[in-house]
């Protein structure tokens, strides 16, 4: 169960929620204003924080941001709880960092189930891949909503290797975690090497990664790392393959094919020309870009340097 803290200022509806959600095994401590919300939130550290929108005071939306600045709370969950429910003020809502929001009046059931969704997200976030021990989608996803929230300027990076089947596909032992460790490590490596300290690496699966940084460090970075890995890719193949340009792999229907070393597709969407209010528009920017990479065997870097629209 969950350590939480409840913030409305209806008195009556909070201690009635508190009772509640103790007989269901949470831990719930309350207050009925905003100011001096986020101290307390300091001092005990809950898992998910029940916000009402209007307190008298600060509001829901400035706890809520203080929240994500703060470098031990930032990783909490968010519940918003409005009374009017309209799209502008929900959507300002989830931009200052919320996880969700829940419209009142509401059942117990509802925010029960709102509850059990955020705890999975939280779970989720924490979650680590097996093979590079990297955080997943979620917990990239979240981490650009909350840097977003925080009016931060800030360059998603999302990176491809290519030819990735077809190198598992000739090293059928140890092929793809062989490849999933050399990136994961030189990610890591150039992270440190460089001084790049404002970012954030997940692994999304397969031969899919993600890096989160700071907008005045995604150039050179992505500069370095393309030309790392083609350099140093070349030790996961034998002298006869470097020297050919390719391997030999069969694809599903068993046919033999010739397939170029592993190179990486590197797309970068930022906020400097556009603006984003959430991580989901970022990725689907990305996405346009993934659709447009060729490495041919080369390491390729495309940015979106679209301007938003007036």
């Amino acid at each position: 169960m969950s350590k939480i803290l409840l913030v409305d200022d209806d008195v009556d509806l909070a201690e009635l929620l508190k009772t509640k959600l103790n007989s269901e095994g949470h831990d719930v401590t309350t207050t009925h204003t905003g100011d001096g919300a986020f101290e307390l939130a300091k001092q005990i550290k809950p898992d998910i924080a029940l916000l009402d929108i209007m307190l008298p005071g600060v509001t829901g939306y400035q706890i809520c941001r203080r929240i994500r600045k703060d470098p031990e709370l930032y990783s909490m969950g968010v519940l918003m709880l409005t009374a009017l429910g309209e799209e502008p003020e929900v959507l300002h809502g989830l931009e200052q960092g919320a996880d969700d929001y829940i419209v009142k009046p509401f059942k117990l059931d509802r925010l029960l189930e709102k509850l059990t969704f955020l705890s999975g997200l939280l779970d989720s976030v924490s979650g680590r891949n097996k093979i590079t021990n990297l955080p997943g989608t979620d917990a990239m996803k979240r981490e650009a909503n909350h840097r977003l929230a925080r009016g931060m300027k800030i360059a998603v990076c999302y990176i491809d290797i290519s030819t990735f089947k077809a190198y598992c596909a000739a090293k059928p032992r140890d092929g793809q975690k062989q490849a999933l460790e050399f990136l994961s490590k030189m990610l890591k490596g150039l992270i440190r090497s460089m001084g790049i300290y404002e970012s954030f690496l997940a692994h999304m699966g397969g031969e899919h990664f993600v890096v989160l940084l700071a907008y005045e460090d995604y150039e050179r970075f992505c500069v370095t790392l393309a030309e790392t890995f083609d350099q140093q890719v070349k030790d996961l193949y034998t002298h006869e393959e470097v020297s050919q340009g390719h391997v030999l792999a069969r694809d599903r229907n068993g046919l033999e094919g010739k397939y170029a070393l592993m190179a990486l597709s590197i797309g970068v969407a930022h906020n400097e020309l556009r603006e984003y209010k959430s991580a989901k528009k970022m990725f689907e920017t990305l996405t346009q870009l993934r659709q447009m990479a060729d490495p041919e065997g080369k390491s390729i870097v495309i940015v979106d340097r679209r301007q938003s629209e007036r």
